[in-house]
């Protein structure tokens, strides 16, 4: 089943004025390789994936998330960790 996945942090400053991407996947039984779409203004990118998602009728899911601003190797290997962290942590509550 299709739709529109958006990313809500809990708070909206940590991602205010980052451009935003939409990562478009097959969805409803359809097999076609994922892509990503953007910078975009957070407005254009769910606009974007909303008349995408709309006009293939469930058939692509769509998530719209912001572009991290990464500098260098550490920060990607920070956000891996900080990732796995919270993946393990939901692991064990469940």
């Amino acid at each position: 089943m299709g739709g529109v996945v958006v990313y809500e942090p809990e708070d909206a400053d940590e991602v205010e004025g980052l451009p935003w991407a939409v990562t478009f996947e097959a969805s409803g039984g359809e097999d076609w390789g994922s892509f990503v779409c953007g910078p975009y203004l957070r407005d254009d990118a769910v606009a974007l994936a909303e008349s995408v998602v709309s006009q293939r009728r469930g058939k692509v899911l769509a998530v719209v998330e912001p572009l991290l601003p990464v500098e260098d190797v550490a920060d990607v290997l920070a956000t891996i960790d900080e990732l796995q962290e919270e993946y393990e942590e939901d692991e064990e509550e469940a």
